[in-house]
């Protein structure tokens, strides 16, 4: 059984977090073994503060992908917050490229590296997942990866907006709501629907529907579902696949319920290609950055006894009267 430790006072810190991370999230249902060579510009996020206080969150929080080695895509309102000076999520998000085995985190990995500038539009809206997309720019460059890794996105928005075509949602995760059976990356079949069929009302041009088959063995519909926001929609064309979507939204807590349809909506990318350029570019101003005195001022830590050592972060002194109080630590991403 996977078992991670924390303080008492981390987790009193978490219980003060506000994100909609935790209200929006997807895993796979129904999903199958899915090779990270065959989709090596998948990145997993997680939460680690093991360098400040020695805890991190088992199992990725949200999905992303790989746009060059120091910048990735995924959803807005995975790392968004009205407080990102007090945001998990915002100060202590790790990236993990090629992972294959979620269990591998944070100690069997080939790398990890922590996000240093949060950007998302000016026009993203928390409440519809208007615009549903962040990048996250690196503290460091990603050296276990090459341009093979990057994100391949569409020149055209028209070319897969059909029934006929078939995609593939790509994530670590749950079988059914607040179930996870599986460690290893997903991957889940996808059929297109168009917008003015989709099961959610009023979708505007810039979101994909999509819709999966109803497994014989089960009577699941096939979709996203709790826990991997932000990881890719891929159309399989000219012998690549191609990134077109984001996961976004989908039915939450009815995902892996026979009893409920599980329409899933991606953000489409193309529409924002020429807002990704240009956060590439360098010519967008981020709408946080991250700074190790934030961080530190986080979890109690003053500048003077931080430690760089293996182990973390030396603790301030009002930690030590909790040291002997640990309680093990699962965090649940609910719908």
């Amino acid at each position: 059984m996977k078992r991670r430790f924390a303080s008492l006072l981390a987790i009193i810190a978490a219980s003060y977090q506000v994100s909609a991370a935790e209200d929006y999230q997807s895993y796979i249902v129904n999903g199958s073994y899915a090779n990270i060579t065959t989709f090596s510009s998948y990145a997993a996020l997680f939460i680690d503060l093991i360098d400040y206080n020695g805890t991190y969150y088992e199992g990725s929080y949200c999905g992303g992908t790989i746009l060059d080695s120091t910048h990735i895509l995924t959803a807005a309102h995975c790392v968004y917050t009205s407080d990102p000076d007090n945001s998990l999520y915002s100060l202590f998000t790790t990236v993990v490229p090629n992972l294959q085995y979620e269990s591998y985190f944070p100690y069997n990995i080939p790398e990890k590296t922590r996000v240093a500038k949060i950007y998302y539009r000016d026009d993203y809206d928390s409440s519809s997942l208007n615009n549903d997309l962040a990048i996250l720019e690196l503290e460091s460059e990603l050296l276990t990866i090459s341009e093979s890794n990057y994100s391949i996105r569409p020149s055209t928005g028209s070319d897969y907006r059909d029934v006929s075509e078939s995609f593939v949602a790509v994530g670590h995760g749950n079988t059914e709501t607040g179930v996870d059976q599986v460690d290893y990356l997903q991957r889940a079949t996808l059929s297109y629907v168009p917008n003015s069929s989709c099961e959610y009302g009023n979708i505007t041009d810039t979101k994909l529907c999509m819709e999966g088959a109803v497994s014989l063995s089960n009577g699941l519909e096939t979709s996203t579902c709790q826990g991997d926001s932000g990881g890719p929609l891929y159309w399989y064309s000219g012998g690549e696949y191609i990134q077109v979507g984001l996961t976004s939204y989908g039915p939450g807590t009815f995902c892996g319920d026979s009893r409920y349809s599980a329409t899933s909506v991606f953000t489409e990318i193309y529409n924002y290609a020429d807002w990704i350029d240009s956060v590439l570019a360098g010519d967008e101003t981020a709408k946080y950055v991250v700074t190790e005195a934030t961080r530190l001022a986080y979890v109690g830590i003053s500048d003077s006894s931080s430690s760089t050592s293996d182990n973390g972060g030396s603790l301030g002194s009002w930690f030590l009267v909790f040291m002997s109080l640990f309680v093990a630590i699962r965090r649940n991403y609910n719908a």
